[in-house]
């Protein structure tokens, strides 16, 4: 959205007359306008997310202790929620894939679905644990629908969204809002746009790396797959960036979803650090509970990272992508235990950090590697990728 001069003469209109408006009015006047902006991009999904949101706001009531329906109230509401998720974002293609004539095959996923979803069942699992209240309707709505981060996130709590607006913009705000969106414009124009796709041109593309990934040496093979990593990264960091700005422009403090992933220091530093509303969403209701149920912190990883993966995409590269990363955080939590166990200090020391910093980012483009066939050549495409970084060639894909 950041493209469009639209989204930006909306955030400048809305922002003017924002803050001229009564307290009590503001909530309403945005969430008014970041509905009616989003329904300029798709009225269908704007109408259906309403609606859904209208069912979770209407029934949160039943959530609250002592109801005797709550536990069932709040599994209906999970399950409503990941019916709509699926419905919405895998069974339509899961039925082009497989040939198969119907008019759900013709669905398009809504903007921001999988962000609106997981703010949903946020809310309806907080309500029901008595830590937060549905509000003001008003509120609510804003909360799903604030226009900034509808599309990408981050994945805002909603008692964190609530307990973090100010009712007065003072210099800070101003001076800490314009200052991200400028940083953020910054790193997509001049660093993205600019360093990482203009500057690189003699770098091929995925579709080139594909086709001609015998002919291409490991070398090169390494700096593409380096090459999509960052421009992800700056890209989406810098959306975050613009998304937290115009946000904190509005009185609103979003939660940060970047902390410098490329410094991490282990697999577990890394989603520490990376997208990290969705990691900590996922450790708080879907590793805990499982860890909770299990006993076993491995499958709990498995589990929570077969849901990053169907929350990026319901594909088999994804499951592959997400079962990548749980084994390599199992296997560095396995290796922790070991050092401190036989008081291994030596990566504590300044050269050792260097190197845990470099075999994560290695790691790290390992699954930017299977990723790469995700649009056009599925699981074994990725996989040859992989197995480039590794100095193998695997045979290309019979027709």
């Amino acid at each position: 959205m950041i493209q469009s001069w639209t989204f930006w003469a909306v955030a400048v209109c809305a922002c003017s007359v924002f803050w001229v408006l009564p307290v009590r009015m503001r909530a309403g006047f945005l969430a008014l306008v970041s509905i009616g902006y989003l329904a300029t991009l798709d009225a269908f999904s704007v109408a259906a997310l309403a609606a859904l949101a209208t069912l979770f706001y209407v029934c949160a009531p039943l959530l609250a202790e002592g109801r005797p329906q709550r536990h069932r109230a709040l599994i209906a509401l999970i399950l409503v929620a990941a019916l709509f998720l699926g419905a919405f974002k895998y069974l339509p293609p899961l039925l082009r894939a497989l040939s198969v004539a119907s008019p759900i095959a013709m669905l398009l996923i809504p903007l921001g679905i999988s962000y609106y979803c997981f703010k949903l069942i946020h809310f309806a699992i907080e309500a029901s644990r008595g830590t937060l209240e549905r509000g003001r309707i008003d509120t609510f709505f804003l909360y799903l629908f604030l226009f900034p981060i509808f599309t990408a996130g981050p994945i805002e709590r909603y008692d964190h969204f609530v307990a973090n607006r100010v009712d007065r913009l003072d210099r800070e705000d101003l001076v800490q809002g314009l200052h991200r969106v400028v940083v953020g414009l910054i790193k997509q124009a001049v660093i993205a746009d600019l360093l990482l796709r203009v500057l690189v041109q003699s770098v091929p593309d995925n579709d080139v790396l594909l086709e001609r990934l015998p002919e291409l040496s490991t070398p090169l093979t390494w700096l593409i797959v380096a090459r999509n990593y960052l421009h992800v990264y700056i890209s989406f960091s810098a959306y975050s960036d613009i998304a937290i700005g115009i946000s904190r422009l509005f009185g609103l403090r979003i939660q940060e979803n970047f902390n410098w992933p490329v410094f991490a220091r282990s697999a577990s530093d890394y989603w520490q650090r990376w997208h990290m509303t969705l990691s900590r969403w996922c450790q708080d209701y879907v590793y805990l509970p499982a860890l909770g149920h299990t006993r076993n912190p491995y499958l709990a990883l498995q589990m929570s990272f077969f849901v990053m993966g169907m929350w990026h995409a319901g594909t088999a590269t994804r499951l592959l992508w997400g079962m990548y990363h749980a084994t390599a955080v199992g296997l560095y939590t396995a290796w922790t235990r070991l050092r401190r166990r036989r008081k291994w200090n030596f990566l504590t020391q300044r050269y050792g950090f260097v190197a845990a910093i470099a075999l994560t980012q290695l790691y790290v483009l390992g699954s930017w590697a299977i990723l790469t066939g995700e649009d056009t050549g599925g699981v074994y495409q990725g996989l040859r990728v992989l197995a480039k970084l590794l100095f193998l060639n695997l045979a290309p894909p019979s027709m």
